[in-house]
């Protein structure tokens, strides 16, 4: 409908030029407008497809002329995605198949080899589109010859049923990947938030795209951006206003630039019009330079490739949102921040790209991991075999966080396999990655100065110290007074002498008018009771009840504090390190400490901290310590912190931390020197670092221990040390009284005689 509303303002005249954004299906309508010979900038973001030739002086096809194909096949190189590739695209009357042809060079100029090549029917026949999709899909997942599909030169309509129908068959993230070109993934960004790309977004969880990229820091750029908002505000007052102009609005307005500053002292020619627009020579909002030639083929206007071409964001959709991974551009390749370049600075695309891929190689085979096969800690790695020798399973920590590592960056189970090695040194190990007898290692491998001459690593998956684990030494005479604790000295001192005087103060206002207070006795009786407001003694005097008053409720607040304070008190473990620091280890003469059998902390017990070697007991498993501890044949052991902190969990009473610790370079994996994977996989580290991945796997290791031994010898409640003091003092009054008592029994009966003769008398 709006062809013919085009062709009829056309027809009635007024209209100087056309800009026609988008599908190559609008091909009728160029050639029509055509024959009225007035300028027409045909927009599209689709560097692979040309209209079909169409001949006429009046047409300028501001794209590119040349196929950017590469930007396939770098990323491919770039990321070390595998070199099978399928790929869908739209089959309709526009196609230009050349431009496959064009495609398959590309990726066979780096050695991507397209496995399978699917042309959909066009969308206005979507029931066999969809029979077709299904079909085909479902023989790709059984074959499972190849997991990266590229989608180019789609309608959204194919689009959104790919994605759908992947979805459903789980062929979405889950090892597979996707990833949808510029032409395509432009579209579906000018959506913006609207219902239809949200429901697109909810199918796309995990798809890479390309997008044009346009610096929407300069000025330029914000004054079309401000200006862009407030017509599309007074043209759909009803609608959203949209968060960003998309690319083809964006090329329009370079388009009605080029116009624009052709229009300027124009006379009345059309003809004149179109060679002034041709003329053009400016770097547009969106980035490039708008420039034209004629083709001498079929007399268009063409944008001059060598100037034109587009800078791309690499973005992968992650909870609905688009998230930047990297940049491409023409002068410098992948980038992870775009940044603009001098004429002066130039930096060729070979030294940027991937050489023929490592990792593209590694995909035609399965890599092969080295991890030890006893390890100083089998909570880390742990090789299970079947009776007849044969490997059951491989498991631990470290090999976890390496499998998850491997999975984000698209490296399944199938992939690789682990064979462990049986020498015992870690070091022996190494050595044999640096030969390049396996392709990596995996474990508790801690990073140090002197592996990097053989070795690549990654990054730290944990943080790494060398700790020193003693025995707990009970502090028995502080927890029998623990309860003096509960307040400082200045108060103990205050509160009893305030007590005092107060009483004193209430004694010497009652005793005019108080019988029951007369005695000092009484009075000291009184000053006891009365902290626990059980005194009998009436109080009369309204002078000497306003200080009482007062004091008490300063009993109160300061016996619930004491309360709370001691509460915490008696929670508290009393003991500290038997061993507090290595300086106090060394000056005993007798004491020896322990350490792994074949681990590196050995000879630094030997070499950097200087103890002989007479003195470091090696140990052959982790299990060992406990009782070495115990029982005195060693006074410390030595662990890097994460072997530490699972001694810890599993033995959680008797033993703890001592004061010194020296910093290490953290766990990692080891790849042979140059390794690209070392790169890939640092990455996915840090990336799963900050998603809090790794620490929740390390905190759920660390939580799946329970320990018989680590509840209290006495139950669950307190034990009596922190009331042995009271207890005391409270047995030795009432011994005092025993003792002063004692006297005045033997004359006992013969008062009660005397007393019981008199009552028979009276």
């Amino acid at each position: 409908m709006y062809f013919s509303a085009a062709l009829d303002l056309i027809t009635k005249g007024g209209v100087k030029a056309v800009i026609i954004i988008g599908s190559l299906r609008k091909q009728d309508l160029i050639v029509n407008i055509s024959h009225h010979e007035i300028p027409i900038i045909f927009i599209s973001n689709n560097p692979q497809l040309l209209v079909k030739p169409i001949k006429t002086s009046s047409l300028i096809q501001m794209k590119n002329s040349n196929s950017n194909h590469f930007d396939f096949s770098s990323l491919l190189t770039h990321f070390h995605f595998q070199q099978k590739v399928s790929v869908f695209y739209e089959l309709n009357s526009t196609t230009d198949i050349s431009a496959h042809r064009l495609l398959v060079d590309s990726f066979q100029s780096v050695n991507i080899e397209i496995d399978y090549l699917l042309a959909l029917p066009p969308s206005s026949n979507i029931i066999q589109a969809e029979v077709l999709i299904e079909k085909e899909l479902k023989g790709l997942m059984n074959s499972q010859r190849n997991r990266v599909f590229i989608v180019t030169q789609l309608s959204l309509e194919l689009v959104h049923l790919l994605l759908t129908k992947a979805r459903k068959m789980n062929m979405v993230g889950n090892g597979y990947t996707w990833i949808i070109s510029h032409e395509v993934f432009d579209l579906i960004s000018s959506l913006d938030s609207s219902s239809s790309s949200f429901s697109l977004l909810n199918k796309m969880e995990g798809v890479i795209g390309l997008q044009t990229y346009v610096n929407d820091t300069k000025k330029s750029f914000k004054s079309f951006e401000t200006k862009f908002k407030k017509f599309y505000k007074l043209e759909y007052p009803q609608e959203e206003e949209p968060t960003k102009a998309s690319i083809f609005a964006i090329q329009a307005y370079d388009a009605a630039q080029a116009i624009t500053r052709a229009m300027e002292n124009l006379r009345s020619s059309d003809h004149e019009l179109m060679e002034k627009i041709l003329k053009s020579n400016f770097k547009g909002v969106s980035g490039i330079m708008v420039r034209f030639s004629k083709n001498n083929t079929n007399n268009n206007g063409m944008l001059i490739s060598s100037q034109s071409l587009p800078n791309f964001k690499i973005i992968k959709v992650v909870n609905q949102t688009y998230k930047e991974v990297a940049f491409w551009t023409p002068k410098l390749g992948f980038v992870e921040k775009f940044v603009e370049v001098s004429k002066n600075y130039m930096r060729s695309l070979s030294e940027m790209r991937a050489p023929e891929s490592e990792q593209s190689r590694n995909r035609q085979r399965k890599l092969k991991f080295v991890v030890p096969g006893q390890g100083a800690c089998q909570e880390f790695v742990n090789v299970s075999y079947y009776p007849n020798g044969t490997i059951q399973n491989i498991t631990g920590f470290s090999v976890d966080v390496f499998r998850a590592v491997m999975n984000n960056i698209n490296y399944d189970t199938s992939s690789y396999w682990m064979h462990p090695f049986h020498h015992r040194s870690y070091d022996s190990m190494i050595d044999a990655v640096s030969q390049k007898k396996y392709d990596g290692a995996i474990g508790d491998i801690t990073i140090l100065a002197r592996r990097f001459n053989s070795v690549d690593f990654t990054v730290a998956y944990l943080k790494t110290d060398i700790v020193m684990i003693v025995t707990e030494k009970q502090e028995t005479l502080k927890k029998v007074w623990a309860f003096m604790g509960a307040f400082q000295r200045p108060v103990w001192i205050i509160l009893p002498t305030m007590h005092i005087f107060i009483c004193f103060l209430v004694w010497l206002i009652e005793y005019p008018n108080n019988l029951d207070l007369r005695s000092f006795g009484n009075m000291l009786w009184f000053s006891v009771t009365v902290i626990f407001h059980v005194h009998r003694e009436q109080v009369r005097n309204g002078l000497a009840r306003l200080v009482l008053g007062s004091w008490l409720f300063a009993l109160l607040v300061a016996t619930n504090s004491f309360s709370a304070s001691l509460i915490s008190l008696t929670a508290y473990s009393w003991s500290q390190p038997s061993v507090v620091n290595v300086e106090m280890l060394k000056q005993m003469p007798y004491a020896k400490v322990g350490c792994n059998a074949e681990s590196f902390i050995y000879d630094y017990l030997t070499t950097t901290l200087e103890f002989d070697k007479s003195r470091v007991k090696t140990m052959n498993s982790i299990d060992d310590y406990a009782e070495a501890l115990k029982n005195r044949s060693i006074n410390a052991a030595f662990f890097i912190s994460p072997h530490a902190n699972i001694f810890l969990a599993k033995n959680r009473k008797g033993y703890t931390k001592a004061v010194s610790s020296f910093k290490l370079g953290g766990m990692g994996f080891a790849f042979p020197k140059g390794s690209e994977l070392a790169t890939k996989v640092s990455s996915s580290i840090a990336e799963l670092t900050l998603a809090n991945n790794i620490s929740t796997m390390e905190k759920n290791l660390l939580d799946s221990f329970t320990c018989s031994s680590c509840e209290r010898d006495s139950g669950p409640g307190l034990g009596p040390e922190p009331f042995l003091a009271l207890f005391a003092i409270c047995g030795s009054i009432a011994f005092f009284a025993l003792i002063k008592i004692v006297p005045l029994s033997s004359s006992l009966p013969v008062e009660l005689k005397i007393r019981s003769e008199v009552s028979k008398k009276i």
